[in-house]
């Protein structure tokens, strides 16, 4: 975004002469490095963080002793400071370390998704805020290079509709949306969030929350979310955001039921690891609006699944049309045409087919998936369970994911 339209923004959003700034937030930092808006960034920076709470993200990653001492402050008054700031989702920290380490955000979307979680996990109202989340939408809008988007090539892979595999064999475990659930239900390791991306496109579009707003899902707590996480991902929400909810199996099945049935696409990290999955909607996504929107296509790895046309049973109702997000499907004088090179293999085409004239069928072997450990972008892992399981992923050929 140029240096122009950056001002804009912000002199809209202010309404008035921009505000001199203490010099703290205008310093080089972590976030003046993620992002090339850096006319946005320190005004947003003076809307998340106090001066004070600043001066620590300035300092970090360190222990609240190490701040305290740079500051020349009570070390009890800088971990309240920190401990609020971690529990509002504004910074992060190693998950076991003794003394613990504190960090800022690692990246854009973790930044812009915390800041999110941490209002709905408490149940607060948006608008007093809305300055800083207007401004983080436009501040994690960038126009990225080649080099850049070939980094987050197929960082993420869409799995498939449950109803439009499940009488298919060979199905992996990581791919079958179903059993995934089910299994951490039993075990106690499924949650579900409010997804933070709808709230964002309902703040930013009607100014408030509305329920109702997405076109396909409709989400009045984390209770009906349909952002999911498993084992150790969970425990780290469950820990993180007070509000996740532990569904039952009736309630579990019931929301894989509603996103079978909506237009959103089901993805998850691209590895074999189960540790999370969301139901995406191209109005609402991160990926939608924080990648494809600048052109980046190729962050959603395709699933190993491909639809195919039975003609006989076919009926030319258009359906199915209507339910893909990529134009890979097309009814031409009668017939379907399917286009595998803007397929993502989601499904959402077979499940909502009247006739059943589309089945799914596989189009990758079991190596189209990675075997690679899955490396958690948003949280600053300890040494030895953190930096072990990311030398393991790189030498893999892993993508760290953010």
């Amino acid at each position: 975004m140029d240096p122009k339209k950056q001002q804009e923004i912000l002199e809209e959003l202010f309404g008035c002469p921009l505000p001199v700034l203490d010099p703290v937030y205008t310093e080089p930092n972590a976030y003046s490095r993620m992002s090339p808006n850096y006319l946005i960034t320190p005004y947003l920076l003076s809307e998340v963080y106090t001066v004070e709470e600043m001066k620590m993200v300035q300092l970090m990653p360190a222990t609240a002793e190490q701040i305290a001492q740079k500051l020349g402050l009570d070390t009890e008054h800088c971990v309240r400071v920190l401990e609020n700031m971690l529990d509002f989702a504004r910074i992060v920290s190693t998950n076991k370390a003794d003394p613990k380490v504190y960090s800022p955000h690692l990246n854009m979307v973790a930044f812009r998704d915390s800041l999110g979680l941490g209002f709905l996990s408490h149940k607060m109202d948006w608008t007093p805020r809305m300055r800083a989340f207007r401004l983080m939408d436009h501040w994690i809008h960038v126009d990225y290079s080649p080099m850049a988007a070939e980094l987050v090539k197929w960082e993420m892979r869409v799995i498939p509709k449950w109803e439009s595999i499940k009488d298919i064999p060979g199905i992996m475990y990581c791919e079958n949306a179903k059993e995934i659930m089910e299994r951490n239900v039993r075990a106690g390791t499924m949650l579900n969030v409010q997804c933070v991306c709808r709230a964002y496109r309902s703040y930013l579009d009607e100014g408030k929350y509305n329920p109702d707003h997405c076109a396909e899902l409709h989400e009045h707590s984390a209770e009906d979310g349909h952002c999911f996480s498993f084992g150790s991902t969970a425990e780290f929400y469950k820990k993180k955001y007070p509000d996740s909810h532990l569904p039952t199996m009736d309630e579990a099945m019931e929301l894989l039921k509603s996103g079978d049935e909506s237009r959103c696409i089901y993805q998850l990290p691209n590895t074999r690891e189960t540790t999370q999955f969301c139901s995406c909607c191209t109005d609402c996504c991160a990926v939608s609006y924080h990648y494809e929107a600048v052109g980046i296509k190729d962050v959603r790895k395709p699933s190993r699944f491909r639809p195919y046309w039975r003609e006989a049973k076919c009926v030319g109702c258009q359906i199915c049309e209507t339910r893909c997000n990529y134009d890979a499907i097309q009814v031409v004088d009668g017939a379907v045409v399917i286009h595998e090179d803007l397929c993502k293999g989601c499904g959402n085409c077979v499940v909502t087919c009247p006739t059943k004239a589309l089945k799914m069928k596989i189009v990758h072997g079991p190596e189209w998936i990675p075997d690679v450990p899955y490396i958690d972008g948003w949280s600053i892992h300890d040494e030895l369970e953190g930096e072990e399981n990311r030398k393991a992923a790189e030498e893999q050929g892993a993508k760290i994911s953010v």
